[in-house]
């Protein structure tokens, strides 16, 4: 038997252009979500060094743990997000 395919049509490779245009976009969210969770902590201790610094100089500053660190940046984050859907 021979092995003959049958051409696609423009809309079959349109499909498939666009099947495969979501799913790289579903994997660099996932990337870009997944980077961001990793490095939440990281600003967080950051955040809380510089606010401790900060306090050391200057005392109306108010020196912070880290979990009210980690909340202070979970809430910038938000905000950040919010702002930017409401550009666009």
């Amino acid at each position: 038997m021979s092995d003959t395919t049958v051409p696609k049509t423009a809309e079959q490779r349109r499909r498939e252009a666009e099947v495969r245009r979501k799913r790289e976009q579903v994997q660099e969210r996932a990337a870009r979500l997944t980077a961001a969770a990793l490095l939440l902590p990281v600003h967080a201790w950051v955040l809380m060094l510089v606010l401790g610094a900060v306090h050391s100089v200057f005392a109306p500053v108010a020196a912070v743990g880290y979990g009210t660190a980690l909340l202070f940046v979970l809430g910038f984050d938000l905000a950040a997000e919010t702002s930017k859907k409401f550009r666009k």
